[in-house]
């Protein structure tokens, strides 16, 4: 899979688990400033997680040891 669908799918990922929260904060028949809160937090920590995962197994291509290479 091309990154740039992998940094979609991430994304994706996140909106849908703050939208799972937010529609269970509706289900009660409260839709109050908590559960816009507590649906972008939801977003805000798989976010974080999803992109933590994705940038561990890109760390070899940007690693900081290629940081000068030009330099011989």
């Amino acid at each position: 899979m091309s990154q740039k669908n992998e940094i979609i799918w991430n994304i994706v990922n996140s909106l849908l688990a703050g939208g799972l929260v937010f529609l269970g904060g509706c289900s009660t028949g409260q839709i109050n400033l908590n559960t816009i809160v507590f649906s972008l937090i939801a977003a805000g920590i798989v976010a974080i997680t999803k992109f933590r995962d994705y940038w561990k197994t890109q760390e070899g291509e940007y690693s900081t040891n290629k940081l000068f290479c030009f330099i011989k």
